[in-house]
């Protein structure tokens, strides 16, 4: 059975419709529809939405302010459980001004909540942080001790996608202490689904399978809907996780019957594509096919919806913003208008000469010191161009020694070496061991030539011309890939094991061919100064808005003496691999330039005899990034 709060809610709502089918139309029955509307909006949208539209219409009629900012911030909110994030917005906006007017803290706090939980969905998060922060200071204002609890628990949220880890737990913890003083079985469920998703974040599936069935039965308690669905969707995802398919899809069906029942298209897509991930699980790929179809096609179609909200919204937020910039200006104008008024009274005490006079000597001052600065300014501009064109000749000579040492000094030896050989294996009788031998080191030598001439003509190319930049979407593991599969030979001749711990569907802003070049050179270096029978690692961590990716070798490392001259183009610093491998040297600082034309940057971690770690960031693809991201959608 359910509790006397659930029934009791039920009871009311019942009433309610009754008295408002023979009500007048007055005041009253708006202030009764706003309650009923209240009451229904997170368990029957449809319904809700019905009768939130007849308060809006029936308010504006009487204009009726006190009921109207109430109906309003219902009517946002249904829309933002729609999806229809627009209209959301500017209903939420224009309730939160009619509140402030009328006072109606309440009223305000669901406005700044409404607002927030926009904010989130389009990953604004440092906006939708702010505004929930608004709320909850109404909230402490008011002591509504269960909505304060739900605002911080939403602020938890929000920190644990934008990997701030320790301080969701705290504000989650605040938000658990106050739902258990409020008593209230929404705000319990809220929080509680809230530390079931940080247990879950954190592998505690125990955890999280207690948190979320009190959740469940706490939301089931209370008759809503939304939020019941979206906890079933969270158990099922945990079994999932543990590979208890049937358990999961047990879930999952419940969770699609609601999300269908009350158009809840997100929970839809949600769900459906983890329903896809279970079958494929179970090798049941005819159903496998038909959830992922079913999901692809809902995902386009709310793709397609979200983009074409994403603009409205923008231009919602743009046209309240001017609102907010014209008041603000009128006011301006307003207090410039009387500033002016109480100077003219003010200049009516001194005597038209005097204030000639100063206009006029203020005038000439004024003149003067422009043209004193116009010309220094010439002056500097002059100054800063001719030390640009000195430094980039500076550079120029620089580059040009620096070339012709290193052709003379490092490549002249390899190459006199491979004369050499040519000449053993073409004048005298070698024995098929020998032979073998020698194309072995053939090879060997000519990849390191090769690779160090592309180096030096990468290198040379960006001091002399600059480098051309191409960014584009790419996949950071494909290309890594590819250059492991390029090396594989020189990691096998030295038992070193390759791993790539990258993940397939995050993608960078960069020009590949210089993620290529950058690769090529990390990897390289990580087997040239790798022992027999070593260890490469590729890895990456994923921030809000860029990807760090790391590339280790368990090789020699390095002293802090040397560290500090890798990136310096005055050092010059190379030194043999642990097989005697050559290098020119120019490798990591053709990699930086790339790495930072890119708009990333680069560092270094080694320790003498303990291997190296090269750590470079690049901005993340927002855009794949917003598709990876459908399945995590807020709900609040």
């Amino acid at each position: 059975m359910l509790p006397c709060i659930g029934v009791c809610q039920y009871q009311r709502a019942d009433s309610l419709e009754i008295i408002i089918k023979n009500a007048p139309n007055d005041a009253t029955k708006v202030l009764r529809l706003n309650e009923l509307v209240t009451i229904l909006r997170e368990r029957n949208n449809t319904k809700a939405l019905h009768y939130a539209q007849e308060a809006l219409e029936l308010a504006s009629k009487l204009n009726y302010e006190a009921g109207l900012g109430p109906a309003k911030e219902n009517l946002g909110w249904i829309y933002y459980r729609f999806g229809n994030l627009s209209e959301a917005f500017q209903l939420s906006t224009d309730a939160l001004a009619l509140s402030e007017l009328q006072f109606d803290t309440a009223t305000m706090a669901r406005s700044l909540n409404s607002i927030a939980a926009i904010y989130f969905d389009q990953k604004l998060y440092p906006q939708a942080i702010t505004y929930f922060r608004r709320t909850y200071a109404l909230n402490e204002k008011t002591g509504d001790l269960a909505t304060a609890a739900r605002t911080l628990s939403n602020i938890a949220y929000v920190l644990l996608h934008t990997n701030r880890y320790d301080s969701a737990v705290i504000y989650a913890q605040r938000a658990y202490d106050l739902s258990n003083r409020s008593g209230n079985n929404y705000s319990k469920s809220a929080v509680l689904r809230m530390l079931g998703d940080i247990d879950l974040f954190r592998k505690d599936y125990e955890g999280a399978e207690e948190k979320f069935s009190k959740a469940l039965l706490l939301a089931r308690m209370d008759g809503k809907t939304y939020h019941q669905a979206s906890i079933l969707r969270r158990i099922g995802n945990l079994y999932l996780q543990q590979n208890h398919t049937d358990k999961a899809l047990q879930y999952f069906f419940e969770n699609t019957a609601l999300a269908k029942k009350y158009g809840y298209q997100d929970e839809l897509e949600n769900t459906y594509k983890l329903v896809a991930q279970a079958f494929i699980t179970k090798k049941n790929h005819t159903k496998a096919l038909e959830y992922q179809t079913a999901y692809q096609r809902i995902h386009d179609s709310l793709y397609d919806k979200r983009n074409s909200e994403y603009l409205a919204l923008q231009q919602a937020r743009f046209d309240s913003e001017i609102k907010e910039t014209q008041i603000e200006l009128l006011t301006k104008d307003a207090e410039l208008k009387q500033e002016e008024i109480n100077n003219q009274r003010v200049w009516i005490y001194f005597s038209f000469g005097c204030l000639s006079l100063m206009l006029m000597l203020a005038l000439v001052l004024f003149y003067n010191n422009r043209l004193r600065k116009r010309s220094h300014d010439n002056l500097a501009e002059k100054n800063r161009e001719i030390a640009q064109q000195a430094m980039q000749l500076s550079n120029v000579n620089d580059t040009k020694d620096k070339l012709f040492s290193i052709i003379s000094h490092d490549l002249r030896g390899p190459l006199a070496s491979l004369r050499g050989l040519m000449n053993l294996v073409g004048e005298t009788g070698l024995t098929q061991e020998e032979f073998q031998y020698a194309s072995n080191t053939l090879k060997q030598n000519l990849d390191a030539v090769q690779e160090n001439l592309e180096n030096l003509l990468y290198w040379a190319q960006s001091q002399l011309k600059g480098l051309q930049v191409n960014m584009e979407s790419t996949s950071v593991k494909m290309v890594a890939d590819d250059i492991i599969a390029l090396y594989a030979g020189a990691a096998k001749s030295k038992d070193i094991s390759i791993l790539n711990e990258l993940e397939q569907d995050h993608c960078v802003l960069v020009d590949k061919n210089h993620l290529r070049m950058i690769f090529r050179n990390l990897i390289s270096n990580a087997i040239k100064f790798n022992s027999q029978r070593g260890l490469v690692v590729i890895a990456q961590k994923r921030f809000a808005d860029y990807m760090e990716v790391s590339v280790s070798d368990s090789g020699v490392g390095m002293r802090a003496s040397d560290v500090v001259k890798l990136f310096n183009a005055e050092t010059h610093f190379t030194k043999l691999g642990t097989n005697q491998e050559k290098g020119v040297g120019i490798g990591l600082l053709l990699i930086k330039e790339f790495i930072e034309h890119n708009e990333g940057t680069i560092a270094v971690q080694s320790a003498e005899g303990k291997g190296t770690t090269f750590t470079f960031r690049l901005k993340l693809d927002m855009a794949t990034v917003k598709r990876e991201e459908g399945a995590l959608s807020s709900s609040f």
